[in-house]
């Protein structure tokens, strides 16, 4: 076979697949050519195409007022709340009460031992007896005696008024020589024997009305104290029964059945649960929203109660708090003496709401961006209060759509498209 041919044809073949690589496509010059390419570019690395508008979101700014709930601790206290002592001592005999228990005004809720208070009393009203018997006989025997010594004087009476006209007869006998000188002389004596017992009688009567008067006033006298001494034995009786001296509940129980109380010893402590109160501190600033007749939150064991603000008039401390007192409502079953937490809201200030994430701070200066017709503008603002995410501002109109959150490239006077955002002012 022979071989050379087929070397001289490979170079032939390489000029041909040059040509057809080349622009002119195996194609001769003088041809018209006609070029039509499609480049599909697929290059992850490569920018993305730039937009002229930046994408923002918007929130509605509203007129409004910032406010901010409380927590303070407060002890629960009562206007009424009285250790109840007993006003004598004995041994505890019955407890008529228990701890919670409502008692009216009066009602006995621990009963001593009246044994020798029962004893004295009925001595005293045997003592009163008998001044009684003494006084009424010594009055019946002084006009008894009266009666007699006055027939007495009645009788000397009529025996002078005789003896006087047997003188006078005896006299007028005598000087017409009727009778003796000795029977006159015995006329005239006998008068003046009667005018002598009638002196004796008026004496004897003086004298016992004299002596009876001052009987008598000294057993009348012996009478009431005997009578103060009743009195006196029913007041040690009625301390042997202690009792509420007002309404309320039987905060606590001192004392068991069997127990000695001692004289002026603590029994059982009452509350009027009407007059319970809560005491707490909160700064000037709160103390000032915390007028009376505002009503707070007042929460113990889990469960809720209104109080009413009575007093927050008071004067800071050393801890720059203010003491302020709350009346509680239907608050019976709350320990006088323990802790309660006290809510409240208290206004920060007043103007356009807008979130915290709005607000941008350059040179020390707050500002807002808002959008209008597609333009973002800087809004500059005053800071009145923030909570919670939100901000009072003032210099801001209610209504306009401030931007939240700010891009970080978000400038004056950019282009924006705008959408609504999530946020509530």
């Amino acid at each position: 076979m022979n071989r050379f041919p087929l070397r001289a044809a490979l170079p032939l073949t390489l000029l041909l697949l040059l040509a057809a690589c080349s622009p002119g496509g195996g194609k001769t010059a003088g041809q018209s050519t006609t070029k039509t390419t499609t480049t599909t570019q697929n290059n992850l690395d490569a920018a993305p195409a730039k937009t002229t508008a930046l994408a923002v979101q918007t929130v509605p700014a509203r007129a409004g007022t910032l406010t901010v709930q409380r927590t303070a601790a407060a002890t629960l206290g009562a206007d009424r709340d009285s250790q109840v002592a007993a006003q004598t001592g004995g041994t505890v005999t019955k407890v008529l009460a228990q701890e919670g228990e409502h008692v009216r005004a009066g009602q006995v809720v621990v009963r001593l031992d009246d044994t020798q208070q029962r004893q004295a009393l009925e001595n005293a009203r045997l003592q009163v007896r008998q001044a009684q018997i003494n006084l009424d006989q010594t009055r019946t025997n002084t006009g008894q005696a009266s009666g007699s010594l006055q027939a007495a004087v009645q009788a000397a009476q009529a025996n002078l008024q005789k003896a006087r006209q047997d003188a006078a007869s005896a006299a007028s006998l005598y000087a017409l020589g009727g009778i003796s000188q000795a029977d006159l002389t015995a006329a005239r004596s006998a008068q003046a024997q009667a005018e002598s017992q009638l002196a004796q009688a008026r004496n004897n009567l003086a004298q016992n009305g004299k002596g009876g008067q001052g009987s008598l006033a000294l057993l009348q006298v012996q009478l009431d104290q005997a009578q103060a001494g009743v009195q006196q034995a029913e007041e040690n009786l009625a301390r042997t029964q202690v009792r509420a001296p007002f309404a309320g509940v039987i905060a606590s129980l001192a004392v068991e059945e069997g127990e000695f109380a001692g004289q002026g010893s603590p029994v059982f402590r009452l509350v009027d649960e009407g007059s319970l109160k809560a005491t707490f501190s909160v700064t000037p600033g709160d103390a000032a929203a915390l007028v009376p007749g505002t009503e707070l939150t007042l929460s113990y064991g889990g469960a809720n109660y209104v109080a009413t603000v009575q007093d927050a008039s008071g004067v800071a401390g050393k801890d720059r708090l203010v003491p302020v007192t709350a009346r509680v409502r239907g608050g019976s079953n709350l320990p006088v003496g323990g802790t309660a937490q006290v809510r409240y809201r208290t206004v920060l200030g007043g103007g356009v709401l807008v979130p915290t994430a709005a607000i941008q701070v350059d040179g020390g200066e707050n500002a807002v961006y808002v959008a209008e017709d597609g333009v973002a503008r800087r809004v500059p603002v005053t800071v009145v209060a923030e909570s919670q995410g939100r901000v009072a501002v003032r210099g801001l109109d209610a209504g306009a759509h401030v931007i939240s959150p700010v891009p970080a490239s978000l400038q004056d006077g950019a282009s924006i498209r705008e959408s609504a955002g999530g946020g509530t002012p």
